[in-house]
């Protein structure tokens, strides 16, 4: 049976919970002994993906806390500067968007950036204020811990196959997946 404990929060999880609950709606209605079988093997098969599911975004919010503690930085901070980095100056709300942070998160983040000068607020020539990380400042800071992961990631990884992207890539089309099996069913 599924948690339904602190889901509000994460669409993937919610999800899931969504498509569980409606195999056991249609297991309700319309089962068959076959059917419901069949049903409950997929129930059982979502349960699994959801356990795993669960496992794998605590496992990650691990790596960010410890990449960022490697880093001198709290996981917001982490989060807004590795981004930063890898996407340029962005607005405000775009890397709220990008971190999964509300808005008050990101400015506290922000603040904690701008304070160690990893950071800082400009205008952009549209006179819109934009978040720029200083390049050399996010390197120094970021990249060491990012090697360290890569160095032991890259013997699980030897064959080119990232599983890790995989995984992220299955996840984030789930609900076409969801619609997909609603729509057969």
């Amino acid at each position: 049976m599924p948690n339904h404990e602190n889901r509000a929060d994460d669409p993937i999880l919610g999800l899931i919970d969504e498509t569980i609950d409606d195999y056991r709606r249609h297991d309700a209605v319309n089962g068959t002994d076959d059917e419901a079988d069949e049903i409950a093997r997929g129930v059982e098969c979502l349960e699994a993906v959801e356990r795993e599911s669960h496992r794998l975004l605590r496992q990650a919010d691990r790596l960010v806390r410890a990449l960022a503690a490697r880093s001198g930085l709290d996981p917001d901070a982490f989060r807004c500067l590795h981004l930063l980095g890898r996407h340029g100056t962005l607005p405000s709300r775009r890397l709220s968007a990008l971190t999964g942070l509300d808005p008050d998160q990101t400015r506290a983040a922000l603040a904690a950036l701008e304070s160690a000068a990893l950071a800082r607020r400009v205008r952009d020539d549209e006179g819109h204020v934009v978040v720029e990380a200083d390049p050399a400042a996010c390197r120094a800071r970021v990249d060491a811990a990012v090697r360290e992961l890569r160095e032991s990631w890259y013997p699980l990884t030897a064959r080119r196959c990232d599983d890790l992207a995989i995984v992220a890539t299955l996840l984030a089309d789930g609900r076409r997946l969801s619609e997909l099996v609603l729509s057969l069913g």
